[in-house]
């Protein structure tokens, strides 16, 4: 039976580094697919999700975050880091006020491009959902997460530290050398400065790297997505012509 659709569940490919391809599809009506270079496994559902569990005790066993489970963190953020995981020192337990963090939000600047900014918890768009300012959160562009809306994912994760409390199965606000910018947990954040207050001190996990290749360079970033953007429009501007 031909497969009426392919869809990705992800996507790891990159011209850099010492593998191009990584992709995940599911080929629905078929099987699941796993792109490896130029090599391809099938999977049944059954079979790729046996397949998944290997994976995930293997690196449980690997230790591959000093002694921490993987279930402690999302595997977004696992995902988002995982090219610096083998530079990963240590990880220290800190407290922290709410207000000494900043957060990583985009912000639109022309068009379709997006660039991103620092700001302190008070001034994310959750934490402004949260004393009812809606409109901004309410349409804000979130990458992590398919098949839940932006109100939805925060009042689920409102009702979790509600009833569970905070870190919930060790899963805390996370932080990167010795920058105060949160990596992972922001909406955490948001969520217990509503709660108790911006002065309110957590406790946080921070990765020490042995460098500072991850460290965050906003100016820079934004130069390089906003290139990239421009070249991406010149060049269909351009391919009209050829």
């Amino acid at each position: 039976m031909s497969n009426p659709g392919v869809i990705t569940l992800s996507n790891s490919s990159s011209k850099k580094g010492r593998f191009k391809r990584f992709a995940i599809e599911d080929n629905i009506g078929e099987s699941i697919h796993l792109h490896f270079d130029n090599m391809r496994l099938d999977f049944t559902i059954d079979e790729f999700l046996n397949f998944s569990k290997i994976i995930r005790n293997s690196l449980s066993k690997l230790n591959v975050i000093n002694g921490y489970s993987i279930d402690s963190f999302d595997e977004y953020f696992l995902l988002g880091c995982s090219d610096f995981l083998l530079k990963l020192n240590n990880i220290k337990i800190e407290e922290i006020n709410l207000s000494n963090l900043n957060c990583i939000i985009r912000e639109p600047f022309w068009r379709d491009l997006d660039l991103s900014k620092l700001v302190k918890v008070s001034e994310t768009p959750s934490y402004k959902f949260l004393k009812g300012k809606t409109k901004n959160f309410l349409t804000y562009k979130q990458y992590n997460y398919f098949g839940i809306n932006n109100e939805k994912r925060l009042l689920n994760l409102v009702n979790s530290i509600n009833h569970n409390g905070y870190p919930y199965l060790n899963k805390h606000i996370i932080l990167f050398n010795n920058e105060d910018i949160i990596r992972d947990g922001q909406h955490r954040a948001a969520i217990l400065a509503h709660l108790y207050g911006l002065d309110h001190k957590v406790k946080v996990m921070r990765f020490i790297f042995s460098d500072r290749d991850n460290n965050i360079n906003i100016a820079k970033n934004n130069l390089k997505k906003a290139t990239l953007w421009f070249a991406k429009k010149l060049y269909r501007k351009l391919k009209q012509f050829i």
